[in-house]
Order: structure tokens, then C-alpha cells, then sequence
């Protein structure tokens, strides 16, 4: 029995080896979500309101992995609804199979509706940075990413000149869920 479980963990590393991508797109969704009050979030899971769907892509290229994501939000209710962007870059550590990554994220907004003026897009580096933490599930053609993505209170222009003026802002976060299809 221990030589079945050997040869086929042996197999899934070969095969995930073989077909390991450079190139990853798919499906992707995000949440607003609360992770200092988890437990009463639970409940709010419900509410489609915050959740925001779209796609993503990542470039993979040895320990750092380059990602875009659009997602749209559902209106509100003055019918204002708006299209997400995000660019992140990370750092991957682990083997392909399941690896953790870290890393930074600049968001983007494009609003539109009757109070779209509200939400219209800044200037890229005067949005929030965010720092991403995330767990990468990769199975041959497949992989499953799941991410958080943790608001810092600087403007991405100044994280160098700022950084002592960090608030790690828990109560704003997003969850991250990604299929991420293996291209290259």
C-alpha cells in the first residue's frame, strides 16, 4: 500500500512537472470580507452584493508570478456598478503542486452609472496598495488559487517614502477565489 501511495504521488509531482504553466488564465471571483470578524462574516457570504465576478491571468517565470485581474461588481442601488482591475506581482515559494505567494496589488476602478462621477479612476499610482498573500493548488492542466488581498492605507507612489505610516486594514479585505486554466 505504502509503494501504490508512493507511485502515485510520484505521478501527480511528474505530471504537474510535465504540464506546469507559464501561462495561467480563468475564471475568477472576489469577496469583500472581514477576517477579524470571520465568524459574523460567515452569515454575510449570503450577500451577493459584495461579491464581484470576473477573469484573471498570471505569468509565471521561477519564483515570480506577474497577475491582472477584471472583475465586475454587481449595481448597487442607484445602478452604479463598476469593473475592477488589479496588477500584482508576487513572489511564489513551494514546490508547483501547492505554493504559496506573496506580494503586492494595485487596484483599478472604472465606474459606471447615474453617479458614476463618484467612482470615476484616479491616477494609477495614487490607488491603495494592497498586499496579497495566497495559497496555489496546481493540477497538470488546472489550478486553483486562493487569495487575500489586505488594504495598507498608502498611496502605491509613496510606499517608499511613507512606509512607516503602514495601516494594515483587516476589516477591508477581499478573498480571492481563482480556476486558473494551464495554457503554456
Amino acid at each position: 500500500m505504502k509503494k501504490f501511495f508512493a507511485i502515485l504521488i510520484l505521478c501527480v509531482f511528474v505530471t504537474t512537472g510535465a504540464f506546469a504553466s507559464i501561462l495561467q488564465v480563468g475564471p475568477a471571483a472576489n469577496i469583500n470580507f472581514n477576517a477579524t470578524k470571520a465568524e459574523s462574516e460567515v452569515d454575510s457570504l449570503k450577500d451577493f452584493n459584495k461579491y464581484q465576478f470576473g477573469a484573471e491571468a498570471r505569468v509565471n517565470l521561477f519564483f515570480l508570478q506577474l497577475g491582472a485581474n477584471g472583475l465586475v461588481s454587481l449595481p448597487d442601488k442607484n445602478g452604479n456598478w463598476a469593473v475592477n482591475s488589479m496588477l500584482s506581482a508576487n513572489l511564489v515559494a513551494g514546490p508547483k503542486l501547492v505554493n504559496l505567494s506573496f506580494g503586492a496589488a494595485i487596484p483599478y476602478v472604472f465606474g459606471f452609472g447615474p453617479d458614476a462621477s463618484e467612482i470615476t479612476p484616479n491616477s494609477f499610482l495614487e490607488q491603495e496598495l494592497m498586499l496579497k498573500a495566497g495559497l496555489n493548488f496546481n493540477l497538470a492542466f488546472v489550478g486553483l488559487g486562493v487569495s487575500y488581498y489586505i488594504p495598507t492605507g498608502l498611496a502605491a507612489k509613496n510606499v517608499v517614502s511613507d512606509i512607516q505610516k503602514m495601516k494594515i486594514d483587516f476589516d477591508r479585505g477581499q478573498l480571492s477565489l481563482a480556476v486558473m486554466f494551464n495554457l503554456f
